[in-house]
């Protein structure tokens, strides 16, 4: 039995079959419910994700309505995901589709990788999952499979160990059940072929699985090299009035491009030097993919100024896109008053 065979037949029997963005009758599929549910996993996993997928959808619920929504309204049903630029890309390719694609997702590889955000094999899951179309993909969940199935050395993310992946990917392509192919390689990824103690006895491809035959599951795929992570102090001004917390919007370059955030400084000394009197209130830790923010808190001795400064009411935080670092401020500020 074929590779993919097997793959198709532990889905049906052990797939996931009830995410928010999937329909048992593939006609009634939603391609921008798959596009939308495919962005959102690209860096988050799928317990978070069904929350906030639902969130956007019953705000958001068709194509045309993110394509015709103001962006900051888009990046505050995002806020808290991360990776905000996978918001902005959202929302620039569904305005793209209303103007040049009859409203609707293209049904075509080439024109989905030309669109913001959508990399090969994002393109290839939409066109799987929302068409049924057989196009081979290759997320984490599916390069961890083949990387130990098929004894691919390499850190996966290298050029050259992608190039092999690719080819096997398109070596075993399932042409009569791709959607079924394609959801059950991401499930045999996420539940059973797992980073640690995969779950091997219970694996369809067990067999003829390279890695499990030599004693090596353990080492692929190779380890990618540790990112170092730099660190920034950050000094940040915080202003309470009547249940209001004073923020402006970040520059769209940066941290936190475009959410807004309390006023930012990079050094004691330019603080003071607009804000002389601030008092030293709390400092915290919030890390980051590739930096660790250390965050010093002090409050405001007199008005801020600043044209772009909007007072917010807290519990209107949601209407505001911003990063959760603001959230905990929040809560150690509120620890603070009642000490």
């Amino acid at each position: 039995m074929k590779f993919s065979t097997k793959v198709v037949n532990w889905y049906q029997a052990h797939g996931r079959k009830n995410l928010p963005w999937q329909s048992q009758d593939h006609s009634k599929v939603s391609p921008y419910h798959v596009w939308l549910s495919e962005i959102m996993l690209q860096q988050t996993q799928v317990i978070k994700v069904m929350t906030y997928f639902d969130r956007f959808i019953e705000a958001l619920p068709t194509l045309e309505k993110l394509a015709n929504a103001d962006e900051q309204a888009v990046l505050s049903l995002w806020s808290g995901l991360g990776y905000y630029n996978r918001a902005k890309n959202l929302h620039k390719t569904a305005i793209i589709c209303q103007q040049e694609h009859q409203g609707k997702l293209p049904n075509d590889l080439s024109q989905l990788m030309a669109l913001p955000g959508i990399g090969r094999s994002t393109a290839a899951a939409i066109m799987s999952l929302a068409f049924d179309q057989a196009e081979p993909i290759m997320d984490g969940n599916v390069k961890r499979v083949f990387a130990r199935h098929f004894l691919v050395s390499g850190e996966p993310n290298k050029s050259s160990t992608m190039q092999q992946l690719w080819q096997l990917a398109e070596k075993h392509r399932e042409t009569r059940e791709p959607a079924a192919y394609t959801q059950g390689l991401m499930d045999l990824g996420a539940k059973i072929c797992i980073k640690h103690q995969p779950k091997c006895q219970q694996c369809p491809v067990m067999q003829s699985c390279q890695a499990r035959d030599q004693g090596v599951i353990e080492l692929y795929p190779e380890k990618k090299r540790k990112v170092i992570q730099q660190e920034v102090n950050l000094f940040c001004l915080l202003s309470v009035r009547n249940n209001q917390v004073a923020l402006l919007p970040r520059k769209s370059a940066g941290i936190w491009p475009n959410l807004w955030f309390l006023p930012t400084f990079d050094s004691v000394d330019s603080l003071n030097a607009i804000h002389a009197g601030a008092e030293a209130q709390f400092s915290l830790t919030h890390k980051l993919t590739h930096r660790i923010l250390h965050l010093h808190i002090y409050r405001a001795s007199g008005p801020i100024q600043s044209t772009d400064l909007a007072w917010v009411e807290r519990d209107l935080l949601s209407e505001r896109p911003h990063p959760k670092a603001l959230t905990h401020i929040l809560d150690q500020y509120d620890n603070h008053q009642l000490h």
